[in-house]
């Protein structure tokens, strides 16, 4: 029996030609799943091993071995070898190539070519200063990835983020939704029409009749931060941890009634600190979504999520066992007369609260929905308040301007509709969200699916090309907001007549520019942040609360400098609660 093969220099050239195929394949397809994976990066080869071996007897070419299983050895490490370099040659050439649709963006080198240099650096929690440098060395429009750019012009917002022609959720959130898991949380849906259905029970939940319905557990909680702070009278606190435990107690009350007794304990579960654990990960997983179908077996990154998702199941079904006692979050995402909940462990249970919706929904869906939602409240929302805090005991002639306001009669600062109305308070919040927003480095958007793309602006995004607007540098850029925009000024967000008259040479002999348009801390358009009018709420009565009951200063020794230095960026700013402690005593 005569066997046919090639000289080993075509054979050679087969398998380099393999690789490029395989690379055209992940370029066309962009699989995700482990069956896909499998079959181009490891079955092509193995396939191909044997030919190479035939030609490599047939040329005569030392098996290298010794024998006939070093030659087969051999032909296996010189096949994948090749195959690999030759789709590794063929992705970078590609990348890096005029053909590319992005090549005319500017950028680093390392990110035109691989996710991988930015997703490592990343992972040091300081994205959103690496994003604001490369917009200040080459323009609004980045290249940051492969198919990524970052936008910093106002013009980018709209489109991007809009009511009418805004783009969808990226690629970028696949990584966070295990392969195997039926629903995706809300916040990570990226079909428009679904994501459209979901948000109506999450809109009815913050509505305004809700909202006020909230307003009794946010003064419950203020009330109950207040006295604990009191009953420590003379101590000095890590206030940073306590507004921590105050945002995640709220959240627990208003997602699933109760649950949250982090302050009362001082979170001797540590419950924030596990959350916390969760965000380079979740990061991690964003940058590389490919990564997520390997994500439980990588040291280190895969036990933080599979701990959180036990906890989320765990509170959802807490609080469907427990019944409706007041009208919570989770009463809104199961407000149906009658329907089927399908349980983690496929167990079908009733449940029967009063509600107007027709179609069965999942405790599964409940669950990657309801709590989530307690870490995007908390983190945002103790990571504002920190910062405000932050800016007011560094600021002191802003904290004696915000108390003379507090203090000021003419407002009931224990009703939140005057809370609303008071110009200085507003003013503060909105100067600490303009210079640190809580999501530093705005939210992936990609043209929908099938779409073919979409324009943004001048730019014109192909498909499959993932871009955010940068909130950081976008609300830092002195074309939207002068004078000083790396200042914190509340000033800037007063009446003209209320400016001159504070800040006479500030506003006086500078050309103040205020566009608002620029200023998009809880995103924009219909993925907006949905709980934007409870964190406002969360955040003005705990302000007046603490403003006038209490006298802070830094610990001594205490270098607030320290305190932006150690911000990190995990897509929800991350805070070093150890840095930003302050003395605490009754006024």
């Amino acid at each position: 029996m005569h066997t046919i093969s090639l000289p080993f220099s075509q054979t050679v050239a087969s398998v380099a030609g393999a690789g490029v195929v395989c690379h055209l394949l992940f370029n066309r397809l962009e699989p995700r799943r482990l069956e896909a994976l499998f079959a181009l990066l490891i079955v092509p080869p193995a396939i191909l091993v044997y030919g190479l071996q035939v030609s490599r007897h047939a040329g005569g070419v030392d098996g290298g071995g010794g024998g006939r299983g070093g030659g087969l050895w051999g032909a296996v490490a010189a096949t994948y070898g090749v195959y690999y370099a030759s789709l590794l040659a063929s992705l970078l050439t590609y990348r890096l190539s005029p053909f590319h649709p992005l090549a005319r963006y500017p950028g680093p080198l390392l990110c035109k070519v691989s996710k991988i240099w930015l997703t490592a650096l990343s992972m040091g929690g300081k994205q959103h200063i690496y994003y604001y440098d490369l917009h200040q060395k080459y323009g609004d429009v980045i290249r940051v990835g492969p198919n990524e750019l970052s936008f910093r012009h106002v013009n980018a917002v709209q489109p991007m983020m809009g009511t009418q022609d805004g783009l969808p959720k990226a690629e970028w959130w696949d990584g966070r939704k295990p392969q195997k898991l039926t629903f995706r949380p809300i916040f990570r849906l990226r079909n428009p029409e679904e994501h459209a259905r979901r948000r109506r029970s999450w809109n009815r939940a913050f509505s305004s009749p809700m909202l006020k319905e909230y307003e009794t557990m946010v003064e419950t909680r203020v009330a109950q931060m207040v006295d604990l702070i009191s009953s420590k009278k003379g101590e000095v606190l890590d206030l940073s941890k306590w507004l921590g435990w105050f945002a995640y107690d709220i959240m627990n009350d208003v997602i699933f009634s109760t649950g949250g007794n982090a302050m009362e304990t001082e979170d001797k579960d540590e419950m924030l600190e596990f959350i916390a654990n969760c965000q380079p990960t979740a990061l991690f997983l964003s940058h590389l979504p490919w990564a997520a179908a390997f994500y439980r077996w990588i040291p280190g990154i895969g036990g933080h999520l599979r701990n959180y998702r036990t906890y989320a199941a765990r509170r959802a079904i807490e609080r469907k066992q427990s019944g409706s006692t007041r009208k919570d979050v989770f009463y809104h995402l199961v407000r149906f007369p009658r329907y089927l909940l399908t349980v983690v462990t496929l167990i079908l249970e009733k449940i029967d609260e009063p509600g107007v919706e027709t179609a069965p929904v999942a405790l599964q869906q409940v669950i990657v929905d309801g709590a989530p939602g307690i870490t995007a409240g908390a983190e945002t929302t103790s990571t504002s308040l920190s910062n405000i805090f932050w800016l007011l005991l560094k600021h002191p002639q802003t904290l004696a301007r915000l108390r003379e306001e507090v203090d000021d009669p003419q407002w009931n600062i224990t009703e939140m509709a005057a809370q609303a109305r008071m110009p200085y308070l507003n003013a503060v919040i909105n100067e600490a969200l303009r210079l640190y927003p809580a999501v530093l480095s705005g939210s992936p958007r990609a043209p929908l699916v099938g779409s073919g793309g979409q324009a943004v602006g001048s730019d014109f995004l192909p498909e499959g090309t993932t871009a955010l607007v940068h909130t950081y540098s976008l609300q830092r850029d002195p074309r939207n907001f002068s004078p000083f925009s790396e200042v914190f000024i509340p000033e800037r967000w007063l009446p003209t007549e209320d400016q001159l008259k504070l800040e006479p040479a500030l506003f006086g002999n500078h050309e103040v520019i205020h566009n608002t348009a620029a200023f998009i801390p809880f995103s924009i358009g219909p993925a907006n942040c949905v709980g934007r009018n409870l964190a406002n709420q969360e955040m003005r009565m705990l302000i007046c609360a603490l403003v006038s009951k209490f006298d802070m200063e830094f610990e001594p020794g205490f270098d607030p400098s320290t305190w932006e230095r150690d911000l990190l960026d995990f897509y929800v700013i991350g805070i070093n609660f150890t840095r930003h402690v302050a003395c605490l005593a009754d006024d």
